[in-house]
């Protein structure tokens, strides 16, 4: 048996266990160095095993070497891929093994993989273990300003229509938003937790204020401070001038005649209307306008 010197010598294989979202990648950079003085074969193995809802729901697994072979892995057919490689006395190769997780997958499906590397010669070899578990990812959708909460709305509404249409021909289907958060200080953009981001796109389209979704995901640390809001009627005054953004007077213009901070609530004045009606909103229905 090798000591972990000689171990460290010849090969350099650094994985772990990892949380991916649906349609997601992962690198495993694989250095393998043949350290005798003559030319040597070497292979590596790689074996699956699933946990999932659905068997049919395939996982990708990438080999990249010189060139790159693709395979697709699932619980019924988790085939063992494997390679062989040649590599001159004193020469290292390097190759990447890349994971990608299904378009199709269910929170909590995991697919396990154990990557093998040995020489022909019997002497060396080595192995590493690890699991890739579905989560759920953040994603960012792009807004009209003034139509966050709109575009939140109705997403709800139409996922939760999504999800039961779904039910009548698969009995496993969720909803595809699992939390949607319009943060007040964030204009012109929601944040969406979801399996299935492509879905969520598809679900979107044609909501009236949505303008896309922003590439790549984004990590709870850049979003958690929003996770304590101030309350909504921070920073509002007493006759200042605002913009109701919901509601049946969407877009008209009025002057703060009171707040109550306790219900969150303004009653304001339109200062469009022949006679003064005084009206009583959310404070998130309202925007301030600016003070010239």
């Amino acid at each position: 048996m090798e000591n972990a010197e000689s171990q460290y010598e010849w090969i350099k294989m650094e994985v772990s266990d990892r949380s991916l979202g649906s349609d997601r990648s992962v690198d495993i950079p694989i250095t393998v160095k043949n350290i005798q003085s003559s030319k040597r074969r070497f292979q590596i193995k790689i074996s699956s095993s699933f946990k999932q809802v659905d068997n049919l729901v395939e996982w990708g697994l990438s080999v990249q070497d010189q060139k790159t072979r693709n395979y697709s892995l699932s619980p019924i057919d988790s085939t063992v891929v494997s390679e062989e490689f040649d590599i001159d006395a004193r020469k290292e190769r390097k190759i990447t093994v890349i994971i990608t997780t299904p378009k199709g997958g269910y929170l909590g499906d995991s697919a396990s993989f154990r990557i093998s590397v040995s020489s022909d010669d019997g002497i060396h070899s080595a192995s590493k273990d690890f699991t890739v578990t579905l989560s759920p990812v953040i994603v960012a959708l792009k807004t009209t300003v003034g139509n966050e909460f709109q575009v939140s709305r109705d997403l709800e509404r139409r996922s939760d229509k999504d999800k039961q249409e779904r039910l009548e021909r698969d009995p496993h289907a969720t909803n595809e938003v699992f939390a949607i958060m319009s943060p007040y200080e964030v204009k012109g953009y929601v944040f969406v937790e979801t399996m299935h981001p492509d879905r969520v796109s598809f679900i979107a389209k044609g909501i009236k204020g949505y303008k896309g979704m922003v590439e790549g995901d984004i990590s709870f640390q850049e979003i958690e401070h929003y996770l304590t809001p101030k309350p909504a009627v921070t920073g509002l005054e007493l006759g200042a001038f605002v913009e109701l953004i919901d509601g049946p007077f969407k877009g008209e213009k009025a002057k703060i005649m009171s707040i109550d901070s306790g219900k969150e609530e303004v009653t304001v004045q339109l200062v469009e209307s022949m006679v003064p009606i005084p009206v009583t909103v959310r404070a998130e229905a309202i925007r301030m306008l600016d003070k010239k």
